[in-house]
């Protein structure tokens, strides 16, 4: 009796709005702590890309006009040979420019920032790192906010969504760096949130109008930020679709009405920049990318690769980088981490692939999440995580770059996913969970010793992950929420391994 009362006790707790303002200004807290250590700790320009962005910032800054990709830009051979030195600070990054065709959004404002930093003689790229993880904060609220407005009853996965986010290895690499990936995870958020947050087929003008704002902003940052397109199509779609049968509804005014306000915004926000993308690479180049193709010569196309090692191997490949580089291949894809990593990473991904599933089973045979805001919110995530995935598969049918930061967009999803797998996991799934890495287990050690070549490491691995999802299901009975956050714990220290045992010995001069 006495431990049910605890139980219960600490459920409630758990579901407190105090406790969950707690807990995420804790997250944060966490994700600062960890991406300064990134930021200050991390070499000098090894962070994909981070040169040619800092001189977009600084072209901005200094010459108060937007600047024009040009051959030359993409200077291969001498970046080849300044990452193999490990950019040694005699060497100019000045010519590597190769970013100039992007939208400006990201770099007007890290050009605020670099005019503020001049007279207070900050550091760079440092502060403008740090700026970048300002951002990415802020991003961490927003993904926060989406999952509580999914589940507004679950403040534990809203928490465990943010706890990724803030831990895991790669991501802290990437928003602790001079890059405009992390402003297209922000607008995307606010892009979701806004359409979550209101019950299902509530449309009003200044709604349309804030998220026309958020989409053409979207535009302004980059390619991949147009998903918010997607996600906002859908759902105006289904709320036109769900409300049709109300009285006095009208569906198709609505899509109309709505519709256009939020795109003839977009448009007039993107405008300008489209208008001066004509003037100077022409009207059938409005977003540059065919000037970028020109430029960038000398980059492996998958093409080329194709050619030279097949079918097989590049899909191998594609699937092997993407996964690694999701979790943690740091550089410019040079610092790869022992295989052991990888590999628990992938078990604990079939750990949450049995949690995600038996949630899933348990909603067609029970009808869960029958809450039709739930159910649109969860809709829009899958549309959101499918669409970054099909613009990293579309950006790979041109260059080889199966990189697996191209998927951070939808980090929230992620991370969503993630957590509701892990929670069931350490839940109603755990003997499910225990039992399918119990077959593996037997069945490693039969080949094993069949073959004579014991797997020593997978099957402590295994055996430490069944008694860590016991452990972790008994602990999450009497303090929900526990589990949840050692696990996420363990992921900032993995995170600080990564730094200082890889990243630090292995890109410092």
């Amino acid at each position: 009796m006495a431990d049910n009362s605890l139980a219960r006790l600490t459920e409630r707790g758990a579901r407190s709005p105090r406790f969950a303002r707690a807990a995420l200004m804790g997250v944060i807290a966490l994700y600062l702590v960890l991406g300064a250590l990134y930021a200050v700790e991390t070499p000098r320009w090894q962070v994909p890309d981070e040169p040619a962005h800092y001189n977009y910032v600084r072209f901005l800054a200094e010459q108060r006009r937007l600047p024009e990709l040009r051959e030359g830009d993409y200077p291969h051979a001498y970046i080849e040979e300044l990452k193999a030195a490990r950019f040694p600070p005699e060497r100019s990054i000045d010519g590597i420019r190769y970013e100039f065709h992007q939208p400006p959004l990201y770099y007007a404002l890290g050009a605020l920032v670099y005019g503020a930093a001049g007279p207070l003689a900050l550091p760079m790229p440092l502060t403008l790192r740090l700026f970048s993880l300002g951002l990415g904060a802020l991003s961490l609220w927003i993904s926060y906010r989406v999952v509580r407005a999914i589940y507004p009853d679950e403040p534990l996965l809203a928490l465990g969504t943010a706890a990724f986010v803030a831990t895991l290895p790669m991501h802290l690499a990437m928003t602790a760096a001079v890059n405009n990936d992390v402003l297209v995870e922000l607008l995307l958020g606010l892009i979701a949130w806004q359409l979550v947050r209101e019950p299902v087929g509530v449309w009003r003008l200044g709604r349309s109008l804030a998220l026309g704002m958020l989409l053409g902003l979207a535009a302004l940052t980059k390619l991949q930020a147009l998903v918010g397109f997607g996600l906002a199509g859908l759902a105006l779609a289904w709320d036109a679709w769900h409300s049709r049968r109300a009285p006095g509804a009208r569906p198709w005014r609505m899509l109309l009405t709505h519709g256009a306000a939020m795109g003839l915004l977009a448009l007039v926000i993107a405008l300008p920049w489209l208008l001066r993308n004509a003037s100077v690479y022409g009207w059938d180049d409005l977003l540059g990318l065919k000037r970028h193709d020109l430029v960038v010569a000398g980059q492996l196309t998958t093409r080329e690769y194709l050619h030279q090692n097949g079918l097989r191997s590049l899909l191998v490949r594609m699937a092997l980088f993407t996964f690694q580089s999701f979790w943690g291949q740091f550089g410019w894809m040079g610092v790869v981490l022992h295989i052991r990593f990888y590999l628990a990473a992938l078990t604990l991904c079939g750990v949450v692939g049995i949690g995600l599933a038996h949630q899933a089973i348990c909603w067609a045979r029970r009808g869960e999440a029958t809450d039709q805001r739930t159910r649109r919110g969860l809709a829009l995530m899958a549309v959101w995580a499918l669409l970054t995935a099909a613009g990293l598969v579309w950006y790979n049918t041109r260059y080889f770059q199966p990189q697996g930061r191209y998927l951070f967009p939808a980090i929230a999803t992620w991370g969503l996913l993630f957590t509701l797998g892990l929670h069931r996991a350490l839940g109603a799934a755990t003997r499910h969970a225990v039992i399918a890495l119990g077959a593996l287990f037997v069945g490693l050690l039969i080949v094993g010793l069949a073959t004579g070549n014991l797997q020593e490491f997978s099957l402590a691995m295994l055996a430490a992950l069944m008694g860590a999802l016991l452990g972790g299901q008994w602990l999450e009975r009497r303090f929900p929420g526990a589990a949840l956050a050692l696990f996420y714990l363990g992921m900032a220290v993995v995170a600080l391994v990564c730094l200082y045992l890889y990243i630090v010995p292995q890109l410092s001069l």
